[in-house]
């Protein structure tokens, strides 16, 4: 007999068992962060949490640092660890990224209250990437002009 579509306790029995007692958790002055994937926010809450539902969303950096990778989580597949995560890897320019991204969470009607995080985070890194881009490259060239200086460069002789 089928119990459903999960073979594990619901999220909200797996959320009380590991609220508290994550090994992902870092807990701060401002309050309870989170270290696990493909939670967006890095907060310890219920509805941003990466490890209990079924359906989930991540972003986070390619490897070689161009682009970025977004996962789905695949409900049919959830015992399935292997097979678990749609990784998807992004490395066009920015616009079309987001907008894949947009399009992705809006027409599969994948868990839209992500959305805006998904969209903030991958902005973020890719604008991170950007700036690592232009920051490593310094222009070292320098020219060196061929005025005279300020200064009287005439000598006199005298006899």
């Amino acid at each position: 007999m089928a119990r459903g579509r999960f073979d594990q306790a619901s999220s909200h029995v797996q959320w009380m068992v590991i609220r508290n007692t994550s090994s992902f958790l870092r807990k701060r002055k401002l309050g309870t962060l989170t270290t696990e994937p493909n939670n967006l926010r890095n907060r310890n809450t219920f509805r941003s949490n990466g490890l209990i539902h079924p359906k989930v969303v991540g972003v986070e950096t390619v490897k070689d640092g161009k682009g970025v990778l977004f996962t789905t989580g695949c409900v049919k597949n959830v015992k399935k660890p292997a097979k678990r995560f749609r990784k998807v890897k992004l490395t066009k320019d920015s616009r079309r990224t987001l907008t894949s991204i947009r399009r992705t969470i809006r027409k599969q009607r994948y868990r839209k209250d992500l959305k805006m995080a998904a969209l903030r985070r991958a902005s973020a890194l890719l604008r991170g990437q950007r700036l690592a881009l232009t920051t490593t490259t310094p222009s070292t060239t320098t020219k060196t002009s061929s005025k005279r200086s300020g200064k009287n460069t005439t000598t006199t002789a005298s006899s």
